[in-house]
């Protein structure tokens, strides 16, 4: 899969969401944007931290980026953001998409196995 890096419009809605930055006590950290494509570069092609390019920062330093954003649920922010964003402006066309019917039940039949767990976890 090709690899693009975050273009200036993408950027205004990401970097609203981002940690602030920490003091500037030793050495600085990687610009923000560069540890995001950085992070979207291994998300995107699959490969794994090592082989991050270095011009995204270290390995260890987007890495731990990428924790950081996962323990406070940036993520989830940037996406719920996007989405709104996509619909307001007409950019997400729905006509292509799919449903998992796993958890449907059948017509004819009993519930489905994940169902079954899932009543008993919450009943306990």
């Amino acid at each position: 899969m090709v690899f693009r890096e975050i273009d200036d419009d993408l950027w205004e809605i990401v970097q609203k969401y981002l940690p602030p930055t920490k003091p500037h006590i030793g050495r600085p950290r990687c610009d923000l944007r560069g540890l995001i494509n950085g992070i979207l570069y291994v998300l995107t092609t699959g490969c794994s931290w090592l082989d991050v390019p270095t011009n995204y920062g270290t390995k260890s330093t987007v890495h731990r980026y990428h924790l950081e954003l996962c323990e406070r649920g940036v993520y989830q922010a940037i996406f719920l953001d996007l989405l709104r964003t996509g619909y307001e402006i007409k950019k997400i066309d729905l006509s292509h998409c799919a449903t998992d019917t796993k958890d449907i039940p059948a017509k004819k039949g009993d519930r489905p196995a994940m169902m079954a767990i899932k009543r008993q976890k919450g009943a306990s």
